[in-house]
Formats: C-alpha cells, sequence, structure tokens
C-alpha cells in the first residue's frame, strides 16, 4: 500500500497493492463505466436504469469538477470533506466523507489536517448507514484499515505524514 498525490499538498489517495489504480482514479472510471453502472443497477434493483446511469455520470463529473476548481481556486477541501459523524469532528486522523448536494457518490477520507486528506475509497450511496450496503460497509472497513496503516507508521499530523510519503 503506497499513498500518492492527486492535487499537490492537499488531496491524496491510497493506491493499494492489489489495485492498478490509486483509488482516486481508480473510482473516477468506475463511476464512468456503463456497463460496470449497468449492472451495479441491476444488482441493486434500480428500476429506471437509464436514469440512474445517467445520473452517476453527471454526480462523478460534478465531483471530478468541483475537486479540480477547489484545487485550481486555492479553496479548502473542507469544501468537500465532512466528519463521517459528529464524534469524527476534533478526532485525529477523523474519518471524512465527501459529498455535494444531491449526488449518490461518496469519496472516503482521512483528514490528516485542516487541508490535507487521503482517500481511502468511495462507494455509490444506497442506504443511509454505511453499515446498511455491503460496498458502504466494505468502505468503512477500508477508513478503519487506512487509519490504523498512518497510526502504526507514526503519522499524527501533516508534518509526520509528509515524513512518509517522501
Amino acid at each position: 500500500m503506497k499513498i500518492v498525490s492527486i492535487f499537490a499538498a492537499n488531496l491524496y489517495a491510497f493506491h493499494y497493492t492489489d489495485e492498478r489504480d490509486n483509488e482516486f482514479t481508480r473510482l473516477m472510471q468506475l463511476w464512468t463505466d456503463v456497463n460496470y453502472l449497468r449492472s451495479f443497477a441491476k444488482i441493486n434493483d434500480i428500476k429506471d436504469v437509464n436514469k440512474f446511469v445517467n445520473d452517476i455520470l453527471s454526480d462523478a463529473e460534478d465531483i471530478d469538477d468541483f475537486l479540480y476548481q477547489l484545487h485550481e481556486n486555492i479553496e479548502s477541501f473542507c469544501r468537500y470533506f465532512e466528519p463521517l459523524q459528529l464524534s469524527e469532528y476534533t478526532k485525529v486522523l477523523s474519518f471524512q466523507k465527501g459529498k455535494i448536494k444531491k449526488n449518490q457518490l461518496r469519496l472516503y477520507a482521512i483528514k490528516i489536517d485542516e487541508n490535507c486528506f487521503v482517500i481511502t475509497g468511495g462507494a455509490i450511496k444506497m442506504s443511509q448507514t454505511m453499515q446498511g450496503h455491503p460496498d458502504t460497509d466494505l468502505e468503512l472497513k477500508k477508513l478503519n484499515a487506512a487509519r490504523t496503516f498512518l497510526q502504526s507508521n507514526g503519522v499524527f499530523d501533516d508534518k509526520s505524514f509528509y515524513e512518509i510519503i517522501l
């Protein structure tokens, strides 16, 4: 497992050993793959498959555009990421979810510092809680594993984080 930069010193993503791409790239490719989306819709008993596919394609583009705009305008990625739960608000290496209003896609990340995040994964939001669907339940496990990895490598702030990725 390694960590790669997405946007300079503010947004990173895990690149898991068994995957070809880092999580951000992998998810953007998956969420723009019409065959995958059609299959996902059928597995999840979505009635209007065409609408679902079009909505997810649009949602993926919105996320990509929003993150790029934050980076270009030198704005905080806190405008996209928020604590997964209120109890995570003040925690070091807190769990974060990235969301835009009326968007079914979620990127999950660990907050390293005020404007530094590491994406651990993401999912199409199909349930109210992360434990309510197998995909989001897996993402919760990845968040926990990522935090454990960072802690075991001595990460507790942005300086210690930058030491392990250099």
